[in-house]
This record gives C-alpha cells, sequence and structure tokens, in this order.
C-alpha cells in the first residue's frame, strides 16, 4: 500500500521521519512529497524515503497556492497513491484538495496544533478557521495530535471521522544519543559558552517566532533577577524572524550575561542533558517534543500552562505549569526548581515514567494503523492491504475504536 506524507516543506521531515519508519515496517510504502525548503538529504537518505519536491510556499498567496494545487494533483495522479496524509496548516489545504482532484482513495490530515487560537486578530483566526474547514471538505478524516483540539475540530467540522493520534519519542534512539553525551563534551559546550562549571542551566528549544513567545520568557528572567537570582545561563536554541527583537530585549532588560543565543545546533541532545530545567513559554503547542525529549533525560519542564503543553506536563509531577502572560509566577517557578535539586531531580524521574507509559513513537505508529486500518475498510480498500500487519497493542481508544 503505497502512501504519501505532505508537507509544506522539508523542514517538517525531521518531525515524520522516525515515526515513518516504524510505519514502513508494518508494510506501508512511504514516500515524501513537500517543497525543497529546509530539505536535509542527511536526514532522508538515511532512511531511503522517495522523495518528491512540489514548490509550496508558506505564505497565504491565493494565486500561487492555486497553481501549488495543480503541481501537486499531478504527482498525486502520477504516483498513484493509496493514501495522502497531509501534515501541517498549507499542505493541510492544498494537498486535502489537490488529493481529492487526483482521485486518491483515502486522504488524511493530522494537525500539529490548530492554525487558529485565542490571542490571534479576529481576522487571521476566521481566516484560519475557515481554511480549515475548507481543508475538512476534502478529506476523509482528521487526526489530532493533542486531545483538546478534538473539541474544536468538531466545531469546524461536524461531519468529520476525527482520531487522537497523540505524539511521541523514540526512547531507544535518545537513550542512545544521551549515552554518547561525555563529560568532555558538556564541559566544551561550558567553555565555548562562557558557562562556569558551578552555574545552573536552562534551556528553551524554539524557533524565534510570535507563537513561542520568547518575550513571555524575557520577562520571566526580568523578574527574575528582580528576585535575586542571576547565577544561572538561559540558553536559547533556534532561529527566526524575532530572533534580532529578541536580542534587543535580552539588552533592554540587562540580561546579556545570563541569556545565550546559539542557533540551530546539532548538539542539541548535548544541551538538553547539560541542562538543569527546561522552559517553554509557547503561546499554544501541538504536542512539544522538546517536552517530550526533556522528559525522556529526566530533565524537569517549566511551561505555560496552555494547550498541547499541558497534555504532557502535569504541575507538580513532571514540571511546574505557570498562567500564560504571568511572568511573577514564571519567574517563581524557574527559581524553586533552580533552588532546590532535589525536587528538580524529583519531577525530573516522574517525566521520565510518564513518556515510558503514554509517549512513545511505537504507540504512536500503532494509533496512526490503526486509523488507517479503519478507513481502509470503510473505504473498500482491503483487498489492497492484506500484507499490512495487524495492530499489535492497545492504542488508547474507548471500546477497541480509533475514532474520538
Amino acid at each position: 500500500m503505497k502512501v504519501a506524507h505532505l508537507c509544506t516543506s522539508a523542514l517538517s521531515h525531521k518531525i515524520l521521519v522516525d515515526k515513518l519508519a516504524l510505519l514502513r515496517k508494518k508494510g506501508y510504502d512511504i514516500h515524501l512529497v513537500s517543497s525543497e525548503e529546509g530539505y536535509d538529504p542527511n536526514l532522508v537518505d538515511k532512511y531511503g524515503f522517495e522523495l518528491r519536491f512540489v514548490h509550496m510556499n508558506r505564505p497565504i498567496k491565493p494565486l500561487d497556492d492555486l497553481r501549488s494545487i495543480f503541481r501537486v494533483a499531478k504527482v498525486l495522479k502520477q504516483e498513484q497513491y493509496d493514501i495522502v496524509h497531509t501534515h501541517t496548516a498549507k499542505a493541510g489545504v492544498v494537498g486535502r484538495i489537490a488529493a481529492r482532484l487526483a482521485r486518491v482513495p483515502v486522504v488524511i490530515h493530522t494537525t500539529h496544533g490548530l492554525p487558529f487560537y485565542e490571542g490571534q486578530s479576529r481576522l487571521k483566526n476566521r481566516l484560519f478557521c475557515l481554511l480549515e474547514k475548507i481543508g475538512a471538505a476534502f478529506g476523509h478524516a482528521i487526526a489530532s495530535q493533542n486531545r483538546e483540539d478534538i473539541a474544536k475540530i468538531r466545531e469546524y467540522a461536524p461531519r468529520a471521522t476525527v482520531y487522537y493520534e497523540g505524539n511521541g519519542v523514540d526512547l531507544e534512539a535518545l537513550d542512545a544519543k544521551r549515552a554518547a553525551v561525555t563529560p568532555e563534551m558538556l564541559s566544551e559546550l561550558r567553555r565555548q559558552w562562557s558557562i562556569r562549571p558551578d552555574q545552573k542551566v536552562m534551556l528553551m528549544g524554539a524557533r524565534f517566532e510570535p507563537v513561542k513567545d520568547h518575550f513571555f520568557l524575557l520577562e520571566g528572567l526580568k523578574r527574575l533577577k528582580q528576585l535575586g537570582q542571576t547565577d544561572y545561563v538561559c540558553v536559547l536554541a533556534g532561529k527566526g524572524e524575532l530572533e534580532d527583537e529578541v536580542r534587543s530585549r535580552i539588552k533592554e532588560y540587562g540580561l546579556e550575561e545570563q541569556v545565550r543565543l546559539i542557533g540551530h545546533t546539532r548538539e542539541i541532545y548535548s544541551w538538553i542533558e547539560l541542562a538543569d530545567v527546561i522552559v517553554l513559554s509557547s503561546e499554544k503547542e501541538g504536542i512539544p517534543r522538546i517536552v517530550m525529549e526533556a522528559m525522556t533525560y529526566s530533565k524537569p519542564v517549566v511551561a505555560s500552562d496552555v494547550i498541547g503543553t499541558r497534555e504532557t506536563v502535569t504541575n507538580e509531577r513532571n514540571g511546574l505549569l505557570v498562567p500564560y502572560k504571568d511572568a511573577d509566577a514564571l519567574a517563581s517557578a524557574l527559581n524553586k526548581v533552580l533552588g532546590d535539586g532535589e525536587y528538580a531531580s524529583r519531577l525530573g524521574q516522574e517525566g521520565r515514567r510518564m513518556v515510558e507509559q503514554e509517549f512513545t513513537e511505537e504507540l504512536v505508529v500503532e494509533r496512526i494503523h490503526a486509523y488507517y486500518g479503519e478507513l481502509i475498510k470503510k473505504l473498500g480498500l482491503t483487498e489492497k492491504a492484506k500484507h499490512l500487519q495487524s495492530v499489535t497493542v492497545d492504542t488508547g481508544y474507548a471500546e477497541g475504536s480509533n475514532s474520538v
């Protein structure tokens, strides 16, 4: 059974390839379709996926988007896919319309966090909601990475079949990466970035874009400084449109000694190992991978109490949740974790237990395989699916059903 996973840009490959490699073991012939933006040949070659590039812009450009629909439809028709599974907002609309034009038998979209949310301008919110409605009309099913979005999906697509997909990490791979980190590597990071051996380290790994709200974090660090806590280093990993503005705010708040911007890094797992606490100040999330990776490494998390994040962080269990935009609460939470190593360790150990039970990539793949199976049966493709493996674990759905 031939399956295309379609996303707006090749940047998204990194969040897909591990689970797609596991899904391929179930018997699917997995292909990737995306624009060339952010393409990493090493990442794709590692798994040997077939890859087709099709031009798509991330910003909304109606005429170009219309052309993209026909470009994508041409590729899908040429390849004769049995299933097209779209990811990301733009590809979710373009890809679903294109797939129906190409008469693809099964069309599915996964929301990695809905593109409309509280706090947006009214115009943006209505526009993105309308686009999701349009996309839903051209698909057979929608899968959600978090449970809270399911109610919203029901509102804009009341007739859609909706599945809970969740998100997870490859524990074996992450444990191997952690085992490869040596004390010498950590010492070199400290030396390279002028972090003393006795200084605590907090880490935020996120793109510099509005929804990640680094400014909320910086406001919290400003309040933390007012509490007298300055003997730490906050490492910001990532790049993005707001990087220059973040740098200006750091200077404005007098946080140059506390904050390091390290850009994109191949050493992110060394940084997670070095960190004493992982922080995430986002306005919303799908299911944040950096948090699951922190939990795998037994690191405590301090984060905004927002959709997506609160599905991975339980307050006072594996981390601390603070009201979004409450800088005083953020400063207090960071101060508590930085100042009490035993408490931080307890949170981290519980996080590891949680990720082992609830957030493994294997469980996510079983859910995907299960809802593929339901749709294949429902849409009359059973004969083509005889070679596929059966679902082997409890996928977490009530009464044996994937739909919610």
